[in-house]
This record gives C-alpha cells, structure tokens and sequence, in this order.
C-alpha cells in the first residue's frame, strides 16, 4: 500500500471525525434554539452553531478534498464513519441523549461496514477513467438525476410521514451530500484544467455544473441535516445518514464509473457492509425522542 494511498485513507478519517465534531456543536446550538421561532436565522446568528458550520467547512472540506484526489470517491464515505465514536460519546456527554444496547449495536454495524467496503479494496482514477470511456459522464449524469428525484420523493413524504420525519430528512440529507460528492471529483478535474491553462469550451461548462452540483448538494444537504437534528438525535440520526451516503458511491463505482471489482473477494465484502449500514440504521431508528416542531 503506497504513501498516496495511506494518505488519501488518514485524510478521509480526519474529515470524519472534524465533520462529526462540528455536527456535535451545531446539535448543542440547537438545543438553544427558540422553537417557536423559525431556525434558519436563528442559526445564522449564533456564534456556537457558525463555529461548527466553519469548522465542517474550513477543516473538514480540505481533508475531504485531499482524499478525494488521493483514492477517489469511493472509500471516503465509509472511512468518514470513524467520526461516529466521538460524535456519540459527545452526544450523550454534552446534549443528555439517551444509548441503548440496540443503538450500540447499531453504530457499531456502520462502523463495521466501513471495515468491510474498507477491505474490498475499491479505487478510482477518475481522472484517467473519464479520458479512457467519456461515456462515463453521462452515467453519472444519469444517476445524479435519479438521486435528484428521490430527494423530491423525500422532501414531499417528508411533509406527510411526521412520526418519521426527522428519519426522511436524515435520508434525504444523505442523498444531498452523496450528490455532491459524487461531483467533487468531477469538479476537482476541470478545475485543474482551467487554472493551468489547458480547458477547452467543453471543461468550463463542467466546471461550471460540477460547481453547481457540489455546492447545492452540500448547502442543501447541511440544511436538512439541521431540520432532521432539530426533532431528533443526533447520535442516532447521523448513524442513519451513512446509510445513502456510503451505498450511494459503491453504485457509482460499478455502474456510473463502470469499474471491475479489483479482487474477487470485493463484492461479497461491498455487499456485506452495505448489509452492515442498512441493519445498522434500522436499529437506530427504532427509538427516536422527538422534539417539539419548528419552522425553518
């Protein structure tokens, strides 16, 4: 395993654990909050929770970045999940939430999970992958279009279900972050391109788009991640979050990015984790406490 490799794996865990800590500050900010109020503004003016968002986004986001350009988007969910451990210990030390031996178990499958895909051994050049098979792009524009059309599903069910609300909003969280993820890569690319001198017409539009799909994936993405932990837990709800956000990239590696598995003991493990997140994001979703609601 080269330097490169080892790198890119030790910026995805450092990424997981700074997110999960500004994660833990925004949830304690929120407990702050003047419920009868709406949230946003709230938010916006409140030095705790503008410390966690800086610390997600000026820490957090390079480390991630790092990683991206280091083993590719693939892995980088699942080792972000490390961050768990230290978001549930702050969870029931700073905000009074509440972990049963189900909600143990529950995390520790995610966290397992990330062992598993971890071993499958799955990684990507994006970059030489889009040169060999431009087709590639359109994949990818395929499958953000379905991942587009289960957040709708999501914002819509969301106003229906309220028993599960805080659940729906976690999920649709997820399918925000993972769309931008999926375009970072992309992004990270032409952007190269574009500052060195060698775009052509066709890398500024995708300059342009991946811009637009990473920054509303990820601004869309906080804020109904912030919705979700407002009437509900964050030591459960994050957990749950991983759910979409690991499944999402191990998709886009063998359909979108048309990847071969690199052994033949890389699928059974992918499948194993994949089993892993889903049980463990039903455990944690069978006991909710549920704060009163709130605009936003």
């Amino acid at each position: 395993m080269n330097n490169s490799y080892m790198i890119g794996i030790w910026a995805a865990i450092m990424a997981g654990i700074v997110f999960n800590v500004g994660l833990l500050i925004q949830k304690i900010a929120l407990t702050k909050t003047n419920k009868l109020e709406k949230l946003l503004p709230q938010l916006i003016r409140n030095p705790l929770w503008i410390m966690g968002f800086i610390l997600q986004f000026f820490m957090g986001s390079p480390l991630n970045m790092l990683a991206q350009i280091k083993i590719g988007p693939a892995l980088i969910p699942g080792l972000m999940t490390t961050g768990l451990l230290v978001l549930t210990y702050g969870a029931v030390r700073f905000t009074g939430e509440s972990f049963r031996f189900s909600d143990f178990v529950g995390v520790v499958l995610v966290i397992l999970s990330v062992a598993f895909i971890g071993l499958s051994g799955l990684n990507l050049d994006l970059k030489s992958s889009l040169q060999e098979n431009p087709v590639i792009l359109w994949r990818l524009i395929l499958m953000s279009t379905a991942i587009i059309a289960l957040s709708v599903i999501c914002h819509f069910a969301q106003k229906k279900f309220e028993n599960t609300r805080s659940y729906i909003r976690i999920v649709n969280s997820g399918l925000l972050l993972s769309l931008s993820n999926l375009w970072l890569g992309i992004l990270l690319i032409h952007c190269s391109l574009v500052f060195n001198g060698q775009a052509t017409a066709l890398n500024v539009i995708l300059l342009v788009i991946s811009s637009a799909m990473v920054i509303a994936g990820s601004m869309l993405g906080i804020l109904e991640t912030q919705r979700a932990l407002l009437i509900g837990e964050v030591s459960k709800l994050i957990p749950m979050q991983y759910a979409p956000v690991q499944i999402i990239p191990v998709v886009s590696f063998y359909w979108a990015f048309m990847q071969k598995s690199p052994t033949k003991f890389a699928l059974p493990l992918v499948g194993v984790g994949i089993f892993f997140v889903l049980v463990g994001a039903l455990l944690l979703a069978r006991y909710q406490n549920f704060e009163v609601k709130t605009t936003i």
